[in-house]
C-alpha cells in the first residue's frame, strides 16, 4: 500500500507542476524503519524528521536494513544540545530562524568536518504559534549564514497559513517566494528550493512555486500517535 499511495503521490505532484521539478520530501514522524524502507523501495529519495532522536534511530536502522541512498532533511526546531546529532545525520536543515541557530550549526559543523546545506525557516504567515523569522529579517539572516563557515543556504521553507481560506494560503506562500526571488538578486544564487506545501495544501504550494512538498500520511496513512 505504500508503494502505491507513493506511485498516486508522485504522478499528482507530476501534474500539478506541469512537467516542474518538485520532489516529494517524507515527513517520517513515528514512522517504523520498515515503513521507511517500503517507501524507499518504492522510489522516494528524500525524508524529513520533526524528532532528532527519531532521526538518528531511523537512520541507524534503515543503515542496518540495507536502505537506498536518500537525502535527510530537519523539518523540525532544532535546539543547541541536539545540533551534533543532527549534523550527524541530516544532509540540511530546513529549520534555521535565528542568529544563535545558525552560529551554533556553523560550529558544530565545523567540528565534525562537514558541510551542510540550510533553509531559513519563515514565518510567512505571521503566526504565533509558529516557529520562523519574520520575513523582513530573513536577509539579515542569509547575509549572516553567508559569513559563516561549513553552511550554505540553499532555500526557504515556510508553513503555509493555518486555515480554510485558500487566498489567504497563496498569500504566505507567494510572500515566501517573493522573498527566494529577493534574496537571489541580492547575491545569495545557491538560494533556489522552496519548501512548501503539506499534505492539506501542497497543490496551492506547487502553484506558487514550490520544489519541495512535505509529506506523511499520504503515504504512510495515518500515524500511530506515540
Amino acid at each position: 500500500m505504500i508503494s502505491e499511495r507513493y506511485q498516486q503521490l508522485t504522478a499528482e505532484v507530476n501534474e500539478a507542476s506541469a512537467g516542474r521539478d518538485v520532489r516529494v520530501l517524507l515527513a517520517a514522524k513515528h514512522q517504523p524503519a520498515e515503513k521507511i524502507m517500503e517507501a524507499l523501495q518504492a522510489g522516494a529519495t528524500l525524508l524529513g524528521h520533526n524528532i532528532i532522536q527519531q532521526l538518528t534511530a531511523t537512520e541507524e536502522a534503515l543503515a542496518e536494513l540495507g536502505a537506498p541512498e536518500h537525502e535527510t532533511h530537519v523539518i523540525g526546531h532544532v535546539q543547541s544540545n541536539k545540533a551534533r546529532a543532527a549534523l550527524r545525520h541530516a544532509h540540511t536543515i530546513e529549520t534555521v530562524d535565528s542568529a544563535k541557530t545558525a552560529r551554533r550549526l556553523s560550529t558544530v559543523s565545523d567540528d565534525l568536518g562537514v558541510d551542510r546545506n540550510v533553509f531559513i525557516q519563515v514565518n510567512s504567515a505571521g503566526a504565533e504559534s509558529q516557529f520562523g523569522i519574520d520575513p523582513e529579517d530573513a536577509k539579515e539572516l542569509a547575509d549572516l549564514i553567508r559569513s559563516l563557515p561549513r553552511l550554505t543556504l540553499t532555500g526557504l521553507m515556510t508553513i503555509g497559513a493555518n486555515t480554510d481560506n485558500e487566498t489567504q494560503i497563496h498569500t504566505s506562500f507567494a510572500l515566501t517566494r517573493e522573498l527566494s526571488e529577493s534574496l537571489r538578486a541580492d547575491g545569495h544564487d545557491s538560494c533556489t528550493e522552496l519548501s512548501m506545501g503539506m499534505s492539506g495544501d501542497w497543490r496551492i504550494a506547487v502553484d506558487e512555486g514550490s520544489t519541495i512538498i512535505r509529506v506523511g500520511r499520504q503515504v504512510f496513512g495515518e500515524r500511530d500517535k506515540a
